[in-house]
């Protein structure tokens, strides 16, 4: 017999502290199970986001455990891992009961965490040096990419301190959302679409990128599978040498 409680939330950071508040005591017989996966069979609760509750445990968190444990669990939250939700509500828990030590031991959710939280930093990390800006009509730089992750929040403050003065946007057209750096602020924003005008000096450099990056490759020595191994093909769209 299924001893298993299901939950579904509103997808946000606070409404999964609110589950973890709500259902502490039941966590390790508790999932997360999404709307299109239920049936008429399954007992599940929703979850909505409540302020006070998450409040209380985001400050039990930042006043008991190094400050870098709730940016671990920020990057893990920001995962496409499908799984992310029970593995979050597991080692905060674990955390909670045997310290921040916790997170390196052997146990499957501690281990599953150290994975996600690997593989969404390493992304971040690679975006860093891959993201292409483009200027467009109006000199504002545009940089478009579709991460796997949905890193855009972690990759803003990296170019705001690189670029503290210049007027860029960043859109993730893997979710049709985009951060835009005006005059020193920095605002989220949904994008239903993206139309825009590269500028001529952006045309020329781009050109003479490509030439450049033609003149140097070596059609004989072209080795496609030892590209990908270096640079995944994820990362090729927003090339401009691709």
């Amino acid at each position: 017999m299924n001893s298993y409680r299901y939950f579904d939330y509103d997808r946000s950071f606070d409404g999964l502290m609110t589950v973890i508040f709500d259902l502490y005591e039941d966590i390790e017989r508790t999932k997360f199970m999404p709307e299109a996966q239920s049936n008429l069979f399954d007992t599940k609760i929703f979850i909505s986001a409540d302020m006070v509750k998450a409040t209380r445990v985001i400050k039990s968190l930042e006043d008991k455990f190094p400050k870098r444990f709730m940016r671990e669990l920020i990057a893990v939250f920001l995962s496409c891992d499908t799984n992310k939700e029970d593995i979050l509500i597991r080692a905060i828990k674990g955390v909670f009961e045997r310290g921040y030590g916790y997170i390196f031991s052997s146990e499957k959710a501690a281990s599953e965490f150290r994975r996600i939280r690997r593989n969404v930093l390493s992304e971040n990390h690679s975006y860093k040096g891959l993201l292409r800006f483009k200027e467009v009509e109006g000199g504002v730089m545009l940089a478009e990419f579709a991460p796997k992750n949905d890193i855009l929040s972690l990759i803003v403050p990296h170019f705001v301190k690189r670029f503290p003065t210049i007027n860029f946007v960043i859109a993730d057209m893997k979710r049709g959302t985009a951060a835009m750096h005006m005059d020193g602020k920095v605002e989220f924003l949904e994008l239903k679409e993206l139309d825009y005008t590269i500028s001529e000096r952006e045309k020329f450099f781009e050109e003479a990128w490509k030439d450049f990056y033609k003149t140097i490759a070596i059609n004989e020595r072209r080795n496609e599978k030892l590209m990908i191994s270096n640079m995944p093909k994820r990362y090729w769209r927003y090339l401009v040498e691709k």
